[in-house]
């Protein structure tokens, strides 16, 4: 009963915390050399403030997920992706690219310490959205999302769920294209270490679910289902 009541307050936090300020940081749960894990991933940014005066940016996003073991201590971690963006300026109109056509990401991890129910990974994360361009007013508008992030991790495995927490450093950026005029801008939030939290729960021997939140101040929220094969 005990183990239950830590496991819902774990799941509870992560989903009312602020999550990933950038690109989620998959967790401390690798595969060994020659092993894969497959899995299918959402990515919502609920809220970001832009600099220069952009305003607000919201992003959905789905994933497949790939990670591969090249060694015992070092995976490979791929994304195939679909993602709409919205922008919100403090001055202009809304723009909402809500045709999702192609991104991607790609990253790695490696197993610094084992020992035990320890676990120590750090790692590198990067997603980047295309969403398909919007015409109107007879100006065609592109944008690309970049995110990327570094972290540093620490989980304990209590057998029915693995907690982890550690700390990220990233950026959220936003390429904005006017007909042939283009600008790149950020989210002063994203910029500095924040601290993470998630949790892998076993759903069945080679099934788990991921969820991950951090402080900060920005709203997102990064769940995903993940498979050993």
């Amino acid at each position: 009963m005990r183990v239950k009541r830590v496991l819902l307050w774990i799941v509870l936090f992560v989903f009312s915390a602020s999550a990933a300020f950038a690109a989620p940081a998959y967790g401390t749960k690798m595969p060994k050399a020659k092993e894969a894990f497959w899995g299918i991933g959402e990515y919502t940014i609920f809220f970001r403030t832009l600099n220069k005066d952009h305003g607000e940016l919201k992003s959905q996003q789905e994933h497949i997920l790939l990670s591969y073991g090249v060694t015992d201590w070092f995976s490979l971690d791929l994304k195939a992706s679909l993602g709409t963006i919205e922008s919100d300026p403090y001055t202009g109109s809304k723009i909402k690219y809500d045709h999702p056509v192609w991104g991607g990401g790609y990253g790695f991890r490696v197993r610094l310490y084992e020992n035990g129910p320890v676990r120590v990974v750090s790692g590198f994360q990067h997603i980047s959205i295309h969403p398909k361009t919007v015409k109107g007013n007879g100006e065609k508008n592109n944008a690309i999302l970049d995110d990327w992030q570094a972290s540093a991790l620490v989980s304990y495995d209590l057998k029915k769920f693995t907690p982890y927490t550690g700390l990220r450093y990233g950026t959220t950026d936003y390429i904005h294209r006017i007909n042939n005029d283009a600008d790149r801008v950020y989210s002063p939030e994203s910029r500095r270490f924040d601290a993470v939290l998630g949790v892998d729960i076993p759903v069945s021997r080679k099934a788990w679910i991921n969820l991950e939140g951090a402080f900060g101040s920005g709203e997102a929220l990064a769940t995903s289902l993940n498979f050993h094969f």
